[in-house]
């Protein structure tokens, strides 16, 4: 039933279909704990070190950044190596939307290093609709762009000196870890190491990997999982590294040795995407799609808006969407989606905009809470409702 509400605090929904159409937003990898966010944009766009700006050179490092977007797509390391992809790195120029060259300030590599002569780097932008559809046509799985966020607790002992990665302590291992981050698509945060965090969690528990007390000291942070990491120098300046991921009711572990500490180091976020990659990155069948209806809640201002509808959009299930009613400040938008709801609500829940809610009943919003009505059902759909977080 198509209902559509006048009031105060409602839009034209001539202005609402207009907001579908928004502008996409800048590149960024959101890593502050303020932003409470999972969603991960710039998935097709990347960074290579190169020396020169030549043809051939450029070409080589077009083909390597092709690289790194397959696998923080796809989610998996071996991808570029498929050979039904192959075909797709024979046409890598024609996939390339836009690049640009940026000089590299002297000594400040992409992994904290620069190699000789690696002078600046080479920005790339690739097709997304058409590394999609090769991969989808391959049949590899897919990650969408909502992730879930991954808080990671890192202790660090030295010379018998134990530290603890937090905002503003272990800088150096925290670039190199987030740069790790950025090019697997992974949303990381790190602990503040705060006076609650101290009284929480002793370094201890973390060196000990005492789970029940790690997991109550992350859950003010409120992420989808969490990565515990304890890194020492063995005697001839060896790494060893050990590692834990607790996500849901899974528990995952890895280890590496090396001499070198930003191998140890990217070994931890490694580990996260490959284990999340394949539990979450799914192969879509074209021919299985289907039609679900989202009811959302507390749209007041334009802004609330726009949030929504940029949000639904970049889901990587949803392949098209339209605003079916508006009643007050409630909203029911018609998606089609490749999968059914049930696909469709787990990424929803990996991101920060929308909070499920039970489908109540107020038609008139008696209890100053602008609730869907029954009437709004459509029982030929599936439904999902939510509100929007603040």
């Amino acid at each position: 039933m198509r209902r559509v509400g006048r009031s105060s605090n409602s839009l034209p929904l001539r202005l609402l279909r207009e907001l579908l159409f928004l502008g996409a937003c800048l590149f960024t990898l959101i890593f502050s704990l303020n932003a409470h966010a999972a969603e991960v944009e710039g998935l097709y766009e990347t960074e290579v070190l190169v020396t020169s700006q030549g043809r051939d050179e450029r070409n080589a490092a077009i083909r390597m950044a092709l690289d790194e977007v397959l696998v923080r797509v796809s989610g998996d390391r071996n991808t570029p190596r498929l050979d039904a992809l192959q075909g797709l790195y024979r046409r890598s120029l024609q996939l390339v939307q836009q690049y640009r060259y940026r000089a590299l300030p002297r000594g400040a590599g992409l992994n904290g290093d620069q190699p000789g002569g690696m002078s600046q780097v080479l920005w790339v932008s690739f097709d997304a609709a058409g590394i999609d559809q090769a991969l989808r046509k391959a049949s590899v799985p897919l990650w969408g762009q909502v992730r879930p966020a991954t808080l990671v607790w890192v202790v660090v002992e030295d010379g018998g000196v134990r530290s603890l990665m937090g905002a503003d302590t272990l800088p150096e291992w925290k670039q190199v870890m987030q740069q790790q981050a950025e090019r697997r698509g992974l949303p990381l945060f790190v602990p503040l190491w705060d006076l609650e965090d101290q009284v929480a969690l002793r370094f201890t528990d973390v060196w000990g990997n005492f789970q029940d007390a790690i997991l109550r000291a992350s859950a003010r942070y409120a992420t989808e999982a969490v990565l515990v990491g304890r890194l020492y120098r063995q005697t001839g300046d060896t790494w060893e590294s050990r590692w834990t991921l607790y996500q849901g009711a899974e528990t995952a572990h890895w280890s590496l040795s090396s001499p070198s500490q930003n191998e140890v180091l990217s070994a931890g976020v490694d580990g996260v995407a490959d284990h999340l990659g394949r539990r979450f990155a799914k192969v879509f069948d074209e021919s299985q799609s289907g039609r679900v209806k989202v009811v959302v809640k507390d749209l007041i201002t334009l802004e609330d808006y726009a949030r929504t509808t940029q949000f639904l959009q970049s889901l990587d299930v949803v392949t098209a969407m339209q605003v079916e009613s508006v009643v007050g400040e409630t909203v029911t938008f018609d998606l089609q989606v490749r999968g059914n709801s049930e696909g469709l609500a787990q990424t929803i829940g990996f991101g920060r905009t929308l909070a499920n809610v039970p489908a109540v009943i107020n038609v008139d919003g008696s209890d100053g809470l602008q609730t869907p009505s029954w009437e709004m059902v459509d029982e030929a759909y599936d439904q999902l409702w939510y509100r929007l977080l603040p």
